[in-house]
């Protein structure tokens, strides 16, 4: 049979107790096909399909079926498989897949959330008789992949097919399970009104998913301290424009910490027009932290409470964030109407507690263990052992990192009014800054307790390294209080000056610390030494070195050390301590990368340079346990120049072979 644009085949084949037609469909425009169902002509391309039909004794089955349409936007369609014994849905197995952009022209990997593209959706249907259904639902977008599998139901269900008076195919009834077949994290049951152009949608929804993906996306898997995040929501609109309204969500089955999330978005694919109210309390952050399989830091009780809306190109964002007494209030504002947005904003608190501060920051390090590895070694893991998991090929950046490559541009003002510690009470200002060329932080003054710190940040954001460079100084810090935060049980005491410039990587701290290159120069005056660290780092075999007589503190009057840094290799030429008439110049270098160091310590009677050092001591290899040794001096040293007398007014800390006149 053949029309203008449609040729269909059937061909007999002889059977004994039945019948057996094989059938093949060529459609060179699929706009004919939809005129013969008195469908509206929406879409335009071309097709083909084939399947072979039986019937013996009474039982009727489709094999061999292929439908493969191509559509002039790029769009395709293709299932292949067999429906089997026609009204046995265990006797079906099929492959599905639609893809809305050709292979040879997918759109680019997406970084940020605002390029995120819907690329194809393959579907698997595999039930014998007598033999355990096998489903997969793979979802591939050109930021992520979502892969689920495993038996349960199929992952898509559709009836109640018509055909409406103008001309749209109507599905009246259809069920959309995404994740886990047997424990799918989201199920949406409703219609479509007009299904070849994907209009008229309605939906209820209903969300299950563990807890813990929440944190940590890649974690789509049960765990019984964090509890489960449940709500539903209803869905409407088509294709362009899909609302998510009537959204109430909330954990469940947990006392580590409970979040609720309600509001509406009225655009979902593009995020905009959205209510958001989200509140997160913790009755004990460590807690928290042991749920989440990290070592425990004594937060006390945390709260956080945003509101988040949007109408049309206008965003105002609040935030209240509470950790024990210490509260942050933050406020940002955007209108991305005009050519070169500015998020303007502000951080402000009445009352921040160093101490709280401390746990805090302790904490935020250990909730960066939830990422892995870091980024070069995840990328040896994966070589290794190849993506696993649902959620794979990810390439959207952070959501911190998005902002930073947005080409957005951002005015912060800080303004902490009252913090509180042991030492008294101060205040902290500052601003940040963002264009689509760099971005800006500081100066960030802030005075403590007879310390301060004045440091600006500035991070290159023309070009693809995105390095960030550091810059200030710092003064009056207390190494004994240092050395007591950090819980190191030995004392020394000192108070501590630096100057900074140093320019590195953003990938991760590790990578800044690796990559990192400049100068710096530390300093420390009027300081001591317990003579067990001495002995702790192989040193305290020659006391008599640093001090005259075997005893328990060893007086440090001053410490120098001009660094410099390149590709997170630190060296040193000039590195100087001095105790009450000891002189030890140290010279070498540490690499951070491949975590060793090679220095060498020469110690000589302050004034007495060209003198032969009395047993110099060398630190090489590992970082964490490097090898001490002691040997004999090396020769008297000469100045190339035959300067040879010590001023009539020393300097502390300069090696004093450079100060020979």
């Amino acid at each position: 049979m053949n029309f203008e644009q449609i040729s269909i085949v059937a061909e007999e084949v002889p059977q004994e107790n039945g019948l057996q037609v094989a059938t093949t469909v060529e459609i060179a425009e699929l706009g004919q096909l939809l005129d013969i169902l008195k469908l509206s002509r929406v879409l335009e391309g071309t097709g083909n399909i084939g399947a072979t039909f039986t019937s013996v004794d009474g039982v009727a089955r489709i094999d061999d079926l292929s439908v493969l349409a191509k559509l002039d936007g790029g769009q395709s369609l293709s299932l292949t498989g067999q429906i089997g014994e026609l009204g046995n849905p265990e006797d079906v197995s099929l492959t599905t897949r639609i893809r809305l952009y050709p292979e040879d022209a997918e759109p680019a990997p997406a970084a940020s959330r605002y390029d995120l593209k819907l690329i194809a959706v393959d579907m698997v249907i595999d039930s014998v008789p007598g033999q355990v259904p096998q489903r997969q639902m793979v979802i591939k977008t050109n930021g992520f992949t979502l892969d689920t599998s495993g038996e349960g139901p199929p992952p898509i269900k559709f009836s109640e097919l018509s055909r409406t008076p103008e001309g749209a195919l109507k599905v009246g009834n259809i069920n959309l399970r995404i994740g886990n077949p047997a424990d799918p994290f989201i199920i949406l049951n409703g219609s479509v009104d007009d299904a070849l152009q994907l209009q008229g949608i309605s939906a209820e929804g209903l969300m299950d998913i563990p807890a813990s993906s929440l944190i940590s996306p890649e974690l789509l898997g049960p765990d019984d301290q964090l509890g489960r995040f449940s709500g539903d929501f209803h869905l409407n609109g088509d294709i362009n424009q899909l609302s998510l309204t009537n959204l109430d969500g909330k954990t469940s089955d947990t006392d580590v910490w409970n979040l609720e999330v309600h509001g509406t978005v009225e655009n979902v694919l593009k995020f905009e027009d959205l209510d958001l109210a989200i509140d997160v309390s913790v009755p004990s952050g460590a807690d928290l932290l042991e749920a989440l399989s990290l070592e425990r830091v004594e937060t006390g009780q945390a709260r956080l409470k945003i509101n988040l809306v949007s109408e049309g190109t206008d965003w105002n964002a609040s935030a209240n964030v509470e950790v024990a007494d210490s509260i942050l209030q933050i406020m940002a504002d955007l209108d991305d109407a005009t050519s070169d947005p500015v998020l303007q904003g502000s951080i402000e608190s009445d009352l921040i507690k160093i101490d709280q501060i401390r746990t805090i920051v302790q904490a935020a390090a250990q909730l960066r263990k939830l990422g892995g590895p870091e980024p070069e070694e995840k990328e040896t893991k994966k070589e290794d052992e190849g993506d696993q998991g649902a959620l794979r090929d990810v390439t959207l950046k952070p959501i911190g990192r998005s902002i930073l490559l947005s080409g957005m541009d951002m005015d912060v003002d800080v303004d902490l009014r009252h913090i509180e510690g042991a030492k008294g009470i101060s205040s902290l200002q500052s601003e940040v800054t963002l264009n689509k060329n760099e971005l800006k932080a500081g100066p960030l003054k802030f005075e403590y307790g007879g310390a301060h710190f004045d440091v600006s940040g500035q991070m290159d954001l023309s070009n693809d390294a995105h390095l960030l460079t550091l810059t200030g100084k710092a003064g009056g810090w207390q190494l004994d209080e240092i050395l007591h935060s950090l819980n190191f049980k030995k004392g020394a005491s000192g108070t501590i000056y630096a100057d900074f410039s140093v320019t590195g990587g953003t990938d991760s701290a590790k990578h800044f610390a690796n990559s990192m290159s400049g100068n710096a120069t530390v300093s420390m005056r009027d300081g001591s030494i317990e003579t067990q660290l001495l002995d702790l780092a192989g040193l305290g075999v020659l006391p008599w070195v640093f001090t005259k007589k075997k005893q328990k503190v060893a007086p440090i009057v001053c410490l120098r050390a001009p660094i410099s840094i390149s590709n997170g290799k630190i060296s040193t030429k000039q590195t100087t301590l001095e105790t009450d008439h000891v002189q030890v110049v140290v010279f070498g270098g540490v690499d951070m990368a491949g975590k060793v160091l090679d220095l060498n310590l020469q110690p000589r009677k302050i004034g007495e340079p060209l003198s032969k050092s009395p047993w110099p001591v060398t630190l090489k290899g590992p970082l964490a346990k490097p090898k001490i040794k002691v040997k004999d001096g090396p020769k008297r040293l000469k100045r190339s120049d035959g300067a040879d007398k010590m001023p009539e007014q020393r300097k502390l800390c300069v090696p004093d072979i450079l100060q020979l006149q």
